[in-house]
């Protein structure tokens, strides 16, 4: 469940700076509207074809930190993985109950006004 919530956070966070991202890539990208063209005659805005590109990827400067989610990613993969070692070990080691040949032979006799049982 913890790893659904954040992949959920995650993945809108994402959506939400790509979206910004692109929507100033855009801006810087499109030509402003000329004024010569006429008022009741407009045309449908053309893309120009190097706008079609995406932008470079962005890589951290050897400077910059990464995000905090990829360090929490990782201790959580960490993690994970101790745990899945340790039930490893659990398993591994653990005895089975045990099992009797025969049921065992009880005996029980009242002394003192106390009952006690003996099994053999």
């Amino acid at each position: 469940m913890k790893d659904l919530v954040v992949s959920i956070v995650l993945g809108l966070g994402l959506l939400a700076s790509g979206c910004g991202v692109f929507d100033a890539y855009r801006d810087q990208q499109m030509p402003a509207p000329s004024s010569s063209e006429t008022q009741g005659q407009q045309a449908a805005p053309q893309m120009p074809p190097e706008a079609l590109t995406l932008p470079p990827v962005f890589s951290p400067s050897a400077g910059q930190l990464p995000p905090y989610w990829y360090w929490a990613e990782k201790e959580q993969l960490q993690f994970d993985q101790y745990l899945q070692q340790q039930w490893n070990l659990y398993y591994q080691n653990r005895q089975p109950p045990p099992q009797f040949s025969r049921p065992p032979i009880c005996n029980s006799t009242i002394l003192g006004g106390q009952v006690i049982t003996t099994c053999h």
